[in-house]
Order: C-alpha cells, then structure tokens, then sequence
C-alpha cells in the first residue's frame, strides 16, 4: 500500500508545470506547520544553532523549513521530466567551483555535502555537465519504495551505491576518475562517527568519508546549494579541501573542517536546512542523553 500511495503522490507532482508543483509543495508544507509536524524538534535545533534570534525568528525558520522540504519533494518528483526535457541547467547553476570540479574531472573525487538546499539536483546537473557521479545512500526498509526512489535518482543516469556494498565498489568508482558524494551531517551512531563542533555543540558526524579520503589520499570537494526563491534556480557552490594539510589519522580534523563549511554555509540561509533530523541526538559520553525530550 505505501509504495502505491507514495508512487500515485510523487506522480501527482508530474501532473502540474514546475511553478505551480513547487506552490502546492509549499502549501504541503505550511499544511505539516499547523499540523505540528517535527515542530519540536526544529525549534529545539534552532535554540540550539541560534540562541540569539528571538522566538518569532525561529517560529517563522520553523515553517520556511517544512515550506522547503515541500518544495524538495515536488523537484525530487519531478526529475524523471527534468531529465527527459534535459531541463536541469534550466533549474541550475554553478555559481563557484566550475574550476574545481574541472580539476578533477576523469581523476576522482569525494564530494562532501548536507541536506541544505537540494541535493538530489546537484547530482543530476553534473552528470548533465559530464561530470560522472555517484551517490552513497541507505535502503530504505520497504523494497519497494527503495526501488522507486533509485529509479528516479537513475532517471537522471546517477548511479547508487548503498551503505552496505562493498568498499571496493566505492573505490571502483573514484579509480574510474568519477565523483563519489557523500551526505556527512546526520547524527551518527557513537562507535560510527566522531565528536566535531557544530554550531558551538558537540555533534556525532560519520568519519568514514574522511577515513576513505585521507588513507586513499583521494581530493574532498564540499558542495552546497540553494534556490533562489525569487528565480526559482538552485544556486550551486563547489569548494576543494585542501587535503594535504592533514595525515592519514587525521580523520576527526578533516570532517571537522567539512562541517564548519556546512555551518557557514547553512548560517547564509538557515531556511534551506532539514533541521527536522535530530542532528545532536547521541552525546558525548557523562552527557546526558535525550536533549530532545
């Protein structure tokens, strides 16, 4: 029954153009508002992040944030039709880093970024650029709804590799000279991450892309977008790492730097991050545990 319902909702998205799918995205949004959906978790993140804004600030964060996240599953429905009209350097654009990602081009790269603005796209308009991509995800428990959403990631011809393949089909891909991108900003489990600074709090942060980075000597590019609301085009940033600075064992100070990059990044536009994760869930240890409570 789920993967029917979520195939018919996704569909429904295909249904309208672009501008009036992203308007019924925002209206599911404000609709998740006053049903209170994750209401507790976003402002606890907020107090969290921005102690200094007042609440109406955070109120307001709080319902751009679910109006956002509406607006990420409309163009997430949408891209099988993006990729078949070849629209995505329509809906996008690489403001800075082109350079980049030219450097690396046909020698492989890991790409660092978070859940701001829309990362499904990102990886869509580089293989429209010829940037040849591939993304680590986890399965979703129902098989069929896995199966539907790597289809529309595969619409737009990027491959999947999930958490629990092999690492040489990860190194496989960065020895083809391909991109491998990365989600590095949900909380990780105690003995799967490490403890970085995140907006002044200690958070749990996976270490496993620096690991790979740094014992395979393989160059970090970190990537961030977000849509411009008034163009309705997503603005992409690119930003190498200069992996040299650290050792092989330096994995904690690696993955702190990529964060403070999503930090200053999400600081430009806290709107356009889903602080509905329970970012700050495991602790250090002798802390208390259940800061959400």
């Amino acid at each position: 029954m789920l993967p029917l319902l979520l195939k018919k909702g996704l569909g429904y998205f295909q249904k309208f153009d672009r501008e009036k799918a992203l308007k019924r995205g925002e209206q599911i949004g404000s609709l998740l508002y006053l049903l209170g959906y994750r209401k507790k978790v976003i402002l606890k993140n907020l107090d969290i992040a921005f102690p200094e804004f007042s609440k109406e600030k955070k109120l307001q964060i709080c319902k751009d944030v679910l109006k956002y996240f509406g607006r990420n599953i409309v163009d997430f429905a949408r891209i099988p039709i993006y990729a078949k009209n070849e629209e995505f350097l329509k809906i996008a654009e690489i403001v800075e880093g082109k350079e980049v990602l030219d450097k690396y081009k046909n020698r492989g790269a890991i790409l660092i970024t978070g859940h701001i603005g829309n990362w499904e796209i990102v990886g869509a308009v580089l293989e429209s650029l010829g940037y040849k991509t591939s993304v680590l995800a986890y399965r979703q428990k129902n098989r069929k709804v896995n199966q539907l959403i790597e289809d529309i990631r595969k619409s737009a011809n990027i491959e999947v590799i999930y958490h629990d393949q092999p690492l040489k089909k990860m190194l496989t891909v960065l020895r083809k000279g391909q991109f491998l991108g990365f989600l590095a900003d949900q909380n990780a489990l105690r003995h799967r991450g490490v403890f970085v600074d995140f907006f002044g709090l200690p958070a749990s942060t996976i270490s496993f892309p620096a690991k790979l980075s740094l014992k395979y000597r393989v160059p970090v590019i970190f990537t961030y977008n977000y849509l411009d609301l008034d163009t309705k085009v997503y603005k992409i940033f690119f930003k190498e790492i200069d992996i040299d600075n650290y050792g092989k064992d330096d994995y904690k100070s690696l993955t702190q730097e990529f964060t403070k990059e999503l930090e200053n990044a999400i600081r430009k536009n806290p709107s356009q991050y889903l602080w509905t994760h329970k970012r700050w869930k495991t602790r250090p240890e002798g802390e208390p545990e259940n800061i959400y409570d």
